[in-house]
């Protein structure tokens, strides 16, 4: 029987493996002229967050959040939670339109400039609020049953399509 923080930890490194390349990618958009490798590594980004990451945003708020809710008594809500994947939502929406940008060969200096904010923020943002899921997801650990536990990661593991 696999803990609801193994299941999460799983999903997490998968996502934190492909998120850690932020960094990196917003460097390239400092450099002049903006090397080549740069867009193709943005689409790929940007698939990831777009085809990965939400769902996994989505998956989370409809099975963890709801039973973190109701272990935690709405004491410590999830609320400030729900809204960092409002953030990072944005952040994404941000980012798909930098996209139309660079697919246009509109993205200036100013718009590169614009776009880096946003990949540092987006980093930033993931690799703490995925470090606190994790935490949350102990809570789940403690205060459910092994038939709890293997319940809702089934149920999250459903609720995203496939495992990452």
């Amino acid at each position: 029987m696999e803990s609801v923080s193994a299941a999460g930890h799983e999903h997490h490194h998968t996502i934190s493996a492909e998120i850690d390349q932020l960094p990196a990618l917003a460097d390239m958009l400092g450099e002049r002229p903006r090397p080549e490798a740069f867009d193709e590594g943005f689409r790929e980004m940007y698939a990831f967050v777009t085809e990965t990451l939400v769902p996994h945003i989505e998956s989370i708020e409809r099975t963890l959040y709801p039973e973190l809710d109701r272990l935690m008594q709405s004491r410590h809500s999830m609320a400030q939670m729900r809204r960092e994947h409002e953030d990072l939502q944005g952040l994404i929406k941000r980012m798909g339109q930098f996209g139309e940008a660079i697919e246009a060969g509109a993205l200036g200096p100013a718009g590169s400039v614009g776009l880096r904010r946003i990949l540092y923020r987006l980093y930033a943002v993931l690799k703490v609020h995925l470090a606190e899921e994790e935490e949350y997801m102990r809570v789940l650990d403690h205060n459910l049953s092994a038939a709890e536990q293997a319940e809702l990661v089934k149920r999250l593991e459903h609720a995203m399509g496939e495992p990452i």
